[in-house]
């Protein structure tokens, strides 16, 4: 049996801003400098950082069809890493967001993007077999790609796929989903051992910035 690998560190980009927004909240402390401290949004379940815009995605889905983030706006997002192979991880991460959409009406659940760590095995098939061996045929969308292409996204996001020495078809990722608000801002960030009624509630939240 296989012992669940630990998620890489916290992406960059976000670390990066969980940072700023730490120096700037401190910053704002003193008197007459409340305009410099950053208001972060309340999103049950998941840590809230300093909004900013998210970084580009133009891939394809498992159905064929372009998906452009930027053209996503007006729509809830959650964005994250994964790959249709995966053991452990992915699939903890995929029963828990059906039980969360479960306890969502459909037009309050957020568009779920899986962004591929694996191009050399992530296909239309896999994703379509992934999502019926976990019941999110429907909830979650497989954005697929070459190499080069998803390399491109990875950089911009700050996720940097590691295959393991010892068996070189398991990947190391970054767990964490990326919670974007309908105006195309990142605005929290999920870890991946979040409870389904939590990311019901954070999301319904994440609605209304």
């Amino acid at each position: 049996m296989r012992t669940p690998r630990r998620p890489l560190p916290l992406a960059p980009l976000l670390a990066g801003a969980l940072a700023l927004g730490l120096l700037l909240a401190a910053c704002g402390g003193g008197s007459g400098s409340t305009d410099a401290a950053v208001t972060l949004p309340n999103v049950p379940g998941a840590d809230a950082i300093p909004a900013r815009n998210a970084p580009p995605i133009e891939l394809t889905n498992q159905y064929g069809k372009k998906v452009d983030l930027a053209k996503l706006k007006g729509h809830s997002v959650l964005v994250a890493f994964l790959y249709t192979h995966c053991t452990d991880l992915c699939p903890i991460v995929a029963g828990k967001v059906h039980t969360a959409y479960a306890n969502l009406g459909k037009a309050e659940r957020p568009i779920f993007l899986a962004v591929s760590v694996d191009p050399a095995h992530d296909t239309p098939a896999s994703a379509a077999a992934f999502n019926r061996r976990h019941r999110t045929t429907g909830e979650i969308e497989w954005l697929l790609g070459s190499r080069a292409e998803l390399e491109k996204v990875w950089k911009a996001w700050g996720v940097k796929p590691v295959h393991n020495a010892n068996d070189p078809e398991e990947i190391e990722h970054n767990a964490e989903i990326f919670a974007v608000d309908p105006q195309g801002q990142i605005r929290a960030l999920f870890p991946p051992n979040f409870k389904p009624a939590r990311l019901a509630a954070g999301t319904k939240a994440l609605a209304q910035l």
